[in-house]
């Protein structure tokens, strides 16, 4: 397809092509035309603009880089892989056509060229700043979200007591010593990590799963409990069930932690009594007011607590940032914990993985201390941290957790999810052939064996929980056998996506006699809801089953709560929902399986092609605690870990620079 704005076609019958071709959605097209009508403009390099603009925020960039429009195929953005490479080109040289895009955005009465952060008096909907291109609204947010982590980025009051008081910082150095023991070689970055969350406003601790990062909050918080006991803490995650292991983790924590306070560390009993084990969702946090996108918490209402925890930071989007921050009393602690290299928030962004880009020099993760924090970290935990000049008061902020305590460093699957996460298609070879016992590989057959072979596996992993369930056995228990297995997809549609393998692993318990899937509610149905039900207390990616309740003689919905009790509810009052023996990829974030099963397409194309990446293989692969199998073709992986998620943004130019 050849897309020529200087021929005699009119642009939205260009558009309109582009359109029937699969460059643009139709909702491009009309957001342009749309937009475009506000100012009665039809200049046609302002409307190609607009669709490219609708494109990416689509594809959930929160805005378009001026720079990576291409003459050669400018619906296919330069350096960002989530376009179709679809043919469209212009008749005209790049140098020509940046004069062209430039001029078409000077004329425009649509868009307000910012200048450093003032706002636009007029509220015109689109902003030009530098040469990027933004919805106002993603301007703003980004806008938001980079001067509430400026002003975070700063020295606590702690801090400032320790620079003030030499046998104060003696006493924390020996309580972090007691809490942290001493690493085999090198230094102990849980005990750098809990430093930096004392001595800092905002702290980051990013790590891959099994690095610890709940462990050292947890002894965070008894510190900062010991030396502040009144201190408000609240718990949050952006779903439901990323909330119920965060609050599982912590007393899991809390009850290793209290075998250990003896000693030098039995002062911290009664602060390790008032570490809240309840952890709620960012939207019950906020306050979900019906029909509104806005909040209850706000700038003007602000949060009640003096430390807020947010877990699974990597799922957090940019809009939903800004509304957090924005309700964050100003003298307010922030700990962010996540992982920065797991897929990124289903909505625009990717706030996480912009505050950790500052850290990375030439593909290697290094941390950015100001010589002062490094003094001062090194004191508290008596190692050398080297010093960087820094150009943001962000760096002495984060630090990285790099050892994982869940996978030995022989296991196949830490080996496994650290060469994708590198991008190493040999060393993933390798590890393939080398026969660990805690890796199956699956391949697509002509013949559907290796679909067959997953159905097996299917049928394994399944098959205690309806054991348990024929016993009668009590829902809790069910409940738990059932989340030691899942069956994980890298897309919805389709024979291999969520609903295909959905269908085929039900076709295959009820041959077993298992199910009996006669009507839409049946003993045993996994369900996943699809939206939230503040009434019922039930949030999109809760997971639970269609189990008899003995004391009503019917079925009813099963869910286990973030404080481990359990919920039920009837079937035909359960907000939208659909059966869950698989999942996507995206929707298990936050989850943690004994067993995951991974299902690739055997030959994707378009859409498809664009949900395979690094980051989809990383995120599967680390669901699993004992044992991964993956259903896929080799080249497909392959090119999966080849592929690295890029959002376009200018959140960590605007934190970094």
């Amino acid at each position: 397809m050849l897309l020529n704005l200087h021929s005699s076609a009119p642009i939205d019958t260009l558009l309109q092509q582009a359109e029937q071709q699969g460059a643009l959605s139709p909702l491009d097209r009309h957001f342009a035309l749309q937009l475009a009508g506000l100012s009665h403009s039809d200049e046609p390099w302002l409307l190609l603009l607009l669709a490219l603009l609708s494109k990416q925020l689509s594809a959930q960039h929160s805005c378009l880089p001026l720079a990576h429009i291409d003459a050669d195929n400018p619906l296919a953005l330069r350096q960002l892989p989530d376009s179709p490479a679809i043919e469209c080109r212009f008749d005209i040289p790049q140098p020509q056509l940046s004069a062209c895009i430039v001029k078409a955005l000077q004329d425009s009465a649509l868009i307000w060229q910012a200048q450093d952060e003032q706002s636009d008096p007029q509220h015109r909907p689109l902003v030009l700043q530098g040469e990027r291109l933004y919805l106002r609204r993603y301007w703003h947010y980004e806008q938001q979200v980079a001067a509430k982590l400026q002003q975070l980025a700063c020295d606590s009051d702690i801090a400032r007591q320790l620079d003030n008081d030499p046998a104060l910082l003696q006493q924390t150095a020996e309580l972090l010593g007691n809490l942290f023991s001493a690493p085999d070689d090198g230094i102990d970055w849980q005990k750098v990590a809990a430093a930096t969350a004392l001595t800092r406003q905002l702290a980051v601790i990013t790590g891959g799963p099994g690095t610890g990062k709940t462990t050292t909050v947890t002894k965070v918080l008894l510190l900062l409990l010991q030396l502040l006991p009144s201190l408000k803490i609240r718990l949050v995650a952006p779903t439901g069930k990323a909330a119920a292991r965060l609050s599982e983790s912590v007393k899991h924590s809390k009850m290793q932690l209290q075998s250990s306070l003896h000693g030098p560390l039995a002062a911290l009993q009664q602060a390790l009594q008032h570490i809240p084990e309840q952890a709620s969702t960012i939207h019950r946090l906020l306050g979900v007011i019906p029909d509104d996108s806005r909040f209850r918490h706000h700038r003007d209402n602000p949060l009640l607590l003096d430390l807020l925890i947010v877990d699974e930071a990597s799922m957090v989007d940019l809009p939903l940032m800004a509304k957090l921050l924005d309700a964050l009393p100003d003298n307010a602690r922030l700990i962010l914990l996540g992982d920065q290299d797991q897929l990124a928030s289903v909505e625009a962004g990717a706030v996480l993985a912009d505050i950790c880009q500052g850290l990375k020099h030439a593909d290697q993760w290094q941390m950015r201390y100001s010589p002062r924090q490094a003094k001062r970290l090194g004191e508290l935990c008596r190692a050398p941290l080297q010093a960087t000049a820094s150009s943001s008061g962000l760096g002495d902020s984060l630090c990285m957790l790099r050892h994982s305590h869940r996978f030995k460093g022989d296991a196949g699957i830490g080996l496994l999810a650290q060469a994708v996460n590198q991008g190493d298609e040999n060393a993933i070879a390798r590890i393939w052939q080398r026969g660990y016992q805690e890796l199956q590989w699956l391949e697509h057959s002509d013949d559907g064996s290796g679909l067959q072979g997953l159905l097996t596996l299917c049928e394994q992993g399944y098959r205690e929980y309806l054991a348990l369930m024929q016993q009668q056995a009590a829902p809790a228990q069910i409940l738990t056998a059932f989340h030691q297995f899942r069956v994980l997809c890298a897309m919805r549609s389709g024979e291999y996506g969520v609903d295909g393998i959905n269908r085929a692993i039900i076709r295959a318990l009820a041959a077993k006699g298992w199910l009996q899937p006669v009507s839409e509610f049946y003993a045993g149905r996994a369900v996943i809801i699809q939206s939230n039900d503040y009434n019922l207390g039930l949030f999109n990616g809760d997971i639970g089953l269609i189990l008899p309740d003995p004391a009503q003689q019917r079925l009813m919905a099963w869910f286990e709560r973030s404080d481990g009790s359990l919920l039920k509810v009837l079937p035909a009052r359960l907000p939208g929902h659909d059966s869950c023996f698989a999942m996507t990829v995206h929707k298990s974030q936050g989850s943690e399986f004994n067993r995951v099963a991974l299902v690739l397409p055997p030959f994707p194309k378009g859409p498809q092609q664009q949900l395979l990446c690094r980051e989809l293989l990383y995120t599967a692969i680390t669901r699993a605690k004992n044992h991964f199998t993956c259903l896929a073709g080799s080249r497909v992986f392959a090119h999966a870990s080849r592929r690295l998620t890029r959002r376009a943004s200018g959140l960590a130019q605007r934190l970094w620079r």
